[in-house]
């Protein structure tokens, strides 16, 4: 007959089970927090978006635009990406921005990463939301990092909230040189606004409103995802 386990060793026995299951609960439920947040932000984020309304209001300081922001299936790119086109609110032909957004949850957090990519090749891409199937066999080599600019979203009152680092950069179109670049969103369930600076190495203003540099976008009705 085996010989009788003392009390005192099946008693720490006990506790031993009962941290080991605690971990697992506790991990289960970080992963349950985490995912929940990112269906969350998915279920918001995508849409067609204009800002005429501020437009009309103010004018020069915010043209009128269109944004289209459209899940896409590119498996080589990620799970949850998203094809972005900012237009002309009077002329959907003039394309002023393309790129592209990959979302990704923060592993234990209620926080998620929103990195942009740009196109190398924009007009082979252009209207993209027209043609989704057409990022089915998109590379990552089809695209250009942007180093330190991934956005950060969190939760906030009316929604979402996210900002970019202070290391995020960007090349002037006009004269090449590097300039420091902040950027946020807010995010809710009928609006997106987007705050968006450039300044030069001096800290001049070179892109973006100075009184005023959010543009805020109202969802439309007409997206079809």
């Amino acid at each position: 007959m085996a010989p009788e386990l003392p009390r005192n060793w099946l008693r720490v026995a006990a506790v031993v089970a009962g941290i080991a299951f605690a971990a697992v609960c506790l991990a289960a439920g970080s992963k349950k927090k985490e995912e929940l947040f990112l269906s969350q932000l998915i279920s918001v984020l995508p849409g067609s978006y204009d800002n005429l309304a501020q437009s009309r209001a103010d004018g020069a300081d915010h043209p009128a635009l269109r944004l289209i922001i459209a899940p896409v299936e590119a498996p080589l790119v990620g799970e949850h990406v998203y094809y972005v086109q900012e237009m002309a609110a009077n002329d959907v032909r003039r394309v002023l921005a393309q790129r592209l957004y990959v979302l990704n949850s923060v592993p234990k957090k209620e926080q998620a990463t929103l990195t942009q990519l740009d196109f190398k090749e924009p007009m082979r891409w252009r209207d993209g939301h027209l043609n989704r199937d057409l990022f089915r066999g998109m590379l990552v080599e089809d695209l250009r990092a942007r180093p330190g600019c991934d956005l950060l979203f969190e939760r906030d009152v009316n929604g979402f909230k996210a900002a970019v680092g202070s290391a995020c950069r960007a090349s002037s179109r006009d004269t090449g040189e590097t300039l420091r670049v902040e950027q946020r969103m807010q995010l809710g369930a009928e609006v997106l606004a987007i705050f968006e600076q450039h300044r030069d190495a001096a800290g001049v203003l070179v892109f973006g409103a100075a009184a005023d540099p959010w543009f805020r976008y109202i969802r439309r009705a007409d997206a079809p995802w």
